[in-house]
């Protein structure tokens, strides 16, 4: 029996997975219609993007009401799909402020709601466990210490694995990288990586190519790159390069080769800390946002002593985190300074090695969600 799904994701690395989705549900039932909101990858996987995330893309609090307007149109505009199409489900990715209130709307039309990568809520916003728990009908998780947290409050989610380990299972801090992208070997590669929106390179990127300067000074023989995220069209990062103060190497859409080549990553806060961790590449993350957005998420925030994931799925603190007013250039580089003459940096990636990548459950997280999926829609007919 052939069967429809939308898949919803509101940003790249939601993109990304849902492609890795799609594909995996093609492979067991090649018949299935999918479409949805989604960007490259999802195309590129064979899903009909009815709206593109690159026209939703923001951080923060402040930075979504730039945008909301135009949120509120694609939002509106998927239920009208949804109420014409009316698939046999919908599968929703992150991106939790529009994902869970499209939840609602699909629950109430009578449409099975699966939520793969469950929103960061036991970080904040844990009022959203009561909209997870009456509007979805099955919870995928991609975190280990997820199924306890929701557990605690009376809801059931499987644990997949994390669906990085596929697409970084060829990936290890190795030299031959440096190679591999034209950057000198015998040099400290120091690896710059800002964020994949606007907002976050415009907060981090001076901050990471003040402390990139201060710490070639102080140490010579040092190589620094940036690896442009596909989200950032030539347009926006053509300029960085005349910004710096240092011959900087811009490499467009090879961040994990950077990862891998790279001697120390400064690095903005998201998944590119778990990926990084994952490698084993030792880093020093930073993060800024719109200060009425810091204050809220001061509010909101409950018993979360970490913000990188790699500190969050070892449990504690591995890599130095500088946010907010601590993001300066003299402190990141003072930072950096003290890890390198210290041998603080092999430690660390042996630490990241020895507990990231090993409590990340399997390779085959797509495969397992997909699984999940269609036993959902057989199971119901």
């Amino acid at each position: 029996m052939s069967h429809s799904l939308f898949i919803l994701a509101g940003e790249a690395s939601g993109d990304y997975h849902g492609a890795r989705l799609a594909l995996a549900l093609r492979q067991r039932q090649p018949d299935i219609a999918l479409a949805g909101m989604g960007g490259h990858w999802m195309r590129e996987a064979g899903v009909e993007v009815i709206h593109d995330v690159t026209a939703l893309a923001a951080v923060g609090i402040t930075e979504v009401l730039g945008i909301l307007r135009r949120i509120n149109r694609v939002f509106h505009a998927m239920i009208a799909e949804l109420e014409r199409r009316h698939p046999d489900a919908v599968v929703l990715i992150d991106y939790p402020a529009f994902n869970l209130r499209f939840a609602r709307w699909a629950h109430e039309r009578g449409v099975r709601v699966v939520y793969y990568i469950c929103p960061q809520v036991w970080a904040w916003h844990q009022s959203r466990v009561t909209k997870i728990r009456r509007y979805t009908d099955k919870r995928l998780v991609i975190l280990p210490f997820e199924p306890a947290f929701y557990a605690r409050h009376g809801v059931e989610a499987t644990f997949v694995g994390h669906p990085l380990l596929d697409s970084l299972a060829t990936y290890r801090q190795d030299r031959r990288f440096a190679a591999d992208l034209g950057l000198p070997a015998d040099t400290f590669i120091l690896g710059l990586l800002p964020g994949s929106r606007k907002s976050e390179v415009h907060r981090l990127l001076p901050a990471m190519l003040g402390a990139a300067d201060r710490i070639a000074r102080e140490l010579g023989n040092v190589t620094v790159a940036t690896a442009p995220a596909p989200s950032l069209g030539p347009d926006e990062y053509s300029a960085w390069a005349r910004r710096a103060s240092l011959p900087l190497h811009i490499l467009p859409g090879k961040a994990r080769e950077l990862m891998a080549a790279s001697d120390l990553l400064l690095i903005a806060s998201g998944t590119a800390t778990l990926e990084a961790g994952i490698i084993g590449t030792p880093m020093i993350v930073t993060y800024k946002v719109a200060p009425f957005t810091a204050f809220l998420a001061w509010l909101l925030v409950r018993g979360v002593r970490h913000i990188s994931l790699a500190n969050l799925v070892a449990g504690r603190e591995i890599v130095p985190e500088l946010l907010q007013g601590k993001a300066t250039p003299r402190r990141i580089a003072r930072k950096a300074i003290k890890l390198i003459r210290s041998g603080g940096l092999e430690q660390m990636g042996r630490e990241l090695v020895a507990e990231v990548r090993p409590r990340l459950g399997e390779p085959g997280a797509a495969g397992r969600a997909a699984d999940e999926v269609l036993a959902l829609l057989r199971r119901d007919g």
